[in-house]
C-alpha cells in the first residue's frame, strides 16, 4: 500500500512539475532559493524511504560486500556464493531481493569499487548520501555560473530524485561526470575530458551518446591542430577508460571478461517495457521498435545540414541542433533501440535537456512516462506469465503518449526546413 502511495505520489507531483516547465524565466529567477531548498528537501525525504518496487539495490549491496572480501563479482554469482557457504553472515532480506541470482554482475569496475566503498554495514542510507553529497559538489561547483531555469528543472525534477535517492539508480554517477566532461569542454581542457569522457563511458556505455559534443568542442576546433589534439584526446579518453579495469586486475589477478558476455547474454535474452511492440504484433510485422523515427530523424537533420548556406554552415547547424534539442533526441532514439526500457536508463538524457538553450515540455514527459512501466501485471493483479509482463493497454498508453511528443517535435522541424527552402528559393532567384 505504501508502495502505491508513494507511486501515484511521483506521478501527481511530476504532473504538476510538467506544469512548471512551461512557466517563464522570471518565476524562477524570483523563487530561486525556494526552487533550491525544495530540490534538496526532495532528496533527503528519500534518504529515508525504502526502494519503491526496485530490488537493484540488493545487488548493489551484496557486490559492495564481496569487494571488500576480495572476492570477484565477475567470477562468483550469488547463487554459487551460497551453494559454498550455507553458514554466511549476509543478510537474508537482501538475499531473498538479488535478481537473477544465477548471474555474475554486468556493472564495470569503478562502479564495483564504488559499492565497495559506501554500503558497508549493508547501508541504503550511505550509499544514497554519498550520491547527495558528490552530486551537490559536482553541480554547484561545475555550474555555479549557471544556475538559471534549466538547472532548477533538472534539480527539482521528481522522477530523477525518485529514482536516484529513492530507488538508488547509480546513473547519477554518469551525471556526475557528465557536468565535469561538459565543464571541461566548454573550458577548451580537451585532456581532463578526455579522462572524465573515458570514465563516463567505463561506467555506463550508454553514455557514448555525451560522444557527440566533441564535434563542435574538439574536431571543428582550430583544423591545424587537428591531428594533435585529436590524439591527446584519444590517450586521454583511454586511461579515463581503462585505468579502473587495471586496478581491478591490481586486485584480483584472475582475468576475467569484466562482465562483457553477461551484457551480451542480457540483451539477446531480455526484453521489458517495449512501448511499440504492441503496435508492430497488430501490423503482423517484426518489432521494429523506434526504427522507423529514428531514420527518419536522422534524414530531417541531414536535409537540414544541406539547406543551411554554406558560409559558417558547422556554426548554424550546432545552433539549430542545440535549439531543437539535436542531442537529447538522438539519445532517445538510440535508448529506444535497445531490447530494454527500464526507466532509469533515460535519466542519462536529463543533462541533455539542462544545457539545451530552449526549454520545451517535450522531452521531460517522453523521460516521464516510462514510470509507467512499473505497473506490472502482477503489481495490477492482473494474470501474467512471466513477473516482468507489462498488459498491453499500459505499453499502449506510453507508446501513444511518445508518438505523439514526437509528431509534435516533427512538425517543428518540417516548418523550419519549409522555412529554410523558403529563403534558399529567394536567394538563388535574388
Amino acid at each position: 500500500m505504501i508502495d502505491w502511495f508513494l507511486f501515484s505520489s511521483t506521478i501527481l507531483v511530476t504532473a504538476f512539475f510538467l506544469k512548471v516547465v512551461t512557466l517563464p524565466n522570471q518565476f524562477f529567477n524570483i523563487h530561486f532559493k525556494s526552487l533550491l531548498f525544495l530540490g534538496l528537501g526532495l532528496r533527503i525525504l528519500c534518504l529515508f524511504l525504502d526502494p519503491i518496487w526496485e530490488d537493484d539495490w540488493a545487488r548493489y549491496l551484496w557486490e559492495g560486500q564481496l569487494i571488500r572480501n576480495l572476492i570477484s563479482p565477475y567470477e562468483v554469482s550469488p547463487s554459487q556464493f551460497f551453494s559454498f557457504d550455507s553458514h554466511d553472515s549476509f543478510s537474508s532480506e537482501i538475499l531473498s531481493n538479488i535478481n537473477h541470482p544465477d548471474w555474475t554482475t554486468i556493472y564495470s569496475p569503478f562502479v564495483l569499487f564504488y559499492f565497495s566503498l559506501f554500503t558497508y554495514g549493508y547501508s541504503t542510507f550511505l550509499l544514497k548520501t554519498s550520491y547527495l553529497i558528490f552530486e551537490a559538489i559536482s553541480i554547484w561547483f561545475f555550474n555555479r555560473s549557471h544556475w538559471k531555469k534549466p538547472i532548477l528543472l533538472f534539480w527539482i525534477y521528481p522522477v530523477y530524485t525518485k529514482e536516484v535517492y529513492a530507488n538508488m539508480h547509480f546513473e547519477v554517477l554518469v551525471i556526475i561526470f557528465f557536468w565535469m566532461y561538459w565543464y571541461f569542454l566548454k573550458n577548451k581542457k580537451y585532456n581532463q575530458s578526455g579522462i572524465v569522457f573515458g570514465l563516463l563511458l567505463h561506467t555506463k556505455l550508454l553514455a557514448v551518446i555525451y560522444g557527440i559534443f566533441l564535434f563542435p568542442y574538439v574536431f571543428f576546433h582550430k583544423k591545424k591542430h587537428y591531428i594533435l589534439q585529436s590524439l591527446n584526446f584519444l590517450l586521454s579518453f583511454l586511461i579515463g577508460f581503462f585505468s579502473f579495469y587495471f586496478l581491478y586486475l591490481l586486485v584480483f589477478s584472475k582475468f576475467t571478461d569484466f562482465g562483457i558476455n553477461n551484457l551480451q547474454k542480457f540483451g539477446d535474452s531480455f526484453t521489458f517495457n517495449q512501448i511499440y511492440e504492441p503496435i508492430w504484433r497488430f501490423c503482423f510485422s517484426i518489432n521494429l521498435r523506434s526504427v522507423p523515427f529514428f531514420f527518419q530523424f536522422i534524414l530531417l537533420y541531414i536535409y537540414l545540414y544541406l539547406l543551411i548556406p554554406q558560409k559558417k554552415r558547422n556554426l548554424r547547424f550546432i545552433l539549430l541542433c542545440r535549439k531543437y534539442h539535436f542531442v537529447f533526441y538522438l539519445g532517445y532514439f538510440f535508448l529506444t533501440l535497445l531490447p530494454v526500457y527500464n526507466p532509469w536508463y533515460f535519466l542519462i538524457l536529463i543533462p541533455l535537456i539542462a544545457i539545451s538553450r530552449n526549454q520545451s515540455v517535450l522531452p521531460w514527459i517522453l523521460i516521464s512516462v516510462f514510470q509507467f512501466s512499473y505497473l506490472t501485471n502482477i503489481r495490477l493483479r492482473i494474470p501474467y506469465q512471466f513477473f516482468y509482463e507489462i498488459s498491453d493497454q499500459i505499453l499502449l498508453l506510453q507508446a501513444l503518449i511518445s508518438i505523439i511528443c514526437l509528431f509534435y517535435y516533427f512538425s517543428q522541424i518540417f516548418i523550419l526546413l519549409y522555412n529554410l527552402s523558403n529563403i534558399s528559393n529567394m536567394t538563388k532567384k535574388g
